[in-house]
């Protein structure tokens, strides 16, 4: 099952490098994660293409077996009793287990919206898999911030404003599932600090999901940091002006008890009593 997903991630992978169009280049494009779209980019995104067996015939001329993907979660049976695709015309992404092993996906479709699209198999539970540690371990292991983030195109615009002012940070996207407190267990375990930051976003009831992360967060990390960011990491990096925001912001992000709901948000009405971390500057 673990040799089917790693198969069925470089088959993705590579669909995604071939594309020369579509939906799914350019909406990696319009969001500012092109750079996603080189052959070596850290992040392990792929395409599931829009047909019936693609996935399932490619698998099957590895040598694996039916019953492996159907274990796997990456086949289906349709009606007439043949095997097909369980993922069609999606962004894949893989998700990891504890041991960072390929054990689902998380797909992203034509909306931009992302949920876990691997069912419960006997090596993946959405609530025990993370997205983002493997790409990051040098970031992490560096003393690099996690900074938890609904969307995953979200995390990767983290990643490379990280990279290219000082590796302060390492985005680590949820997709809107939640945190459970096996998943903060395993990103303190890849995490040098004691430090996480949670970026408030996506409305009033995004503001509020967010928000509840800090309390399983809490019972690994020292200091819960919180910041608001309304328009959206991904879009806030677009721009020159845009990246110089989400830095300060970040470099500024505030204890998370001391924000308070306004108007259906968070803002934070009380000093840091932690001194701001003092980033880079960019130009």
């Amino acid at each position: 099952m673990l040799a089917a997903n790693m198969a069925a991630a470089r088959f993705f992978r590579r669909e995604l490098l071939r594309a020369t169009g579509g939906w799914a280049v350019e909406f990696l494009r319009s969001r500012g994660a092109s750079d996603v779209l080189e052959a070596d980019s850290a992040w392990d995104v792929g395409y599931a293409p829009d047909g019936w067996t693609s996935l399932v015939d490619h698998l099957r001329s590895e040598g694996f077996s039916d019953s492996t993907l159907v274990r796997a979660g990456l086949m289906d049976w349709a009606e007439s009793g043949d095997g097909m695709d369980r993922h069609r015309d999606r962004l894949m992404i893989v998700s990891r287990d504890d041991r960072l092993s390929p054990v689902g996906f998380v797909g992203v479709g034509p909306d931009g919206w992302a949920q876990s699209v691997t069912p419960a198999t006997a090596i993946h539970r959405p609530s025990n898999v993370l997205l983002g540690v493997a790409e990051q371990l040098d970031l992490l292991a560096s003393g690099a911030i996690p900074v938890v983030v609904d969307d995953p195109v979200d995390a990767m615009a983290v990643t490379r404003l990280s990279r290219a002012v000082g590796e302060q940070w390492a985005g680590i996207p949820v997709c809107g599932g939640g945190l459970s407190t096996a998943q903060a267990r395993m990103l303190r375990r890849f995490s040098v600090g004691d430090k996480v930051v949670i970026v408030l976003s996506g409305g009033e009831q995004g503001v509020k999901r967010s928000a509840g992360y800090g309390i399983d967060l809490a019972y690994f990390f020292d200091r819960v940091r919180a910041v608001d960011i309304p328009d959206g990491v991904a879009v806030a990096v677009s721009s020159s002006a845009g990246t110089t925001q989400v830095h300060e912001a970040l470099v500024r992000a505030r204890p998370l008890l001391t924000y308070r709901v306004v108007g259906g948000g968070l803002t934070s009405s009380q000093p840091d009593p932690d001194p701001p971390d003092v980033g880079p500057e960019i130009g």
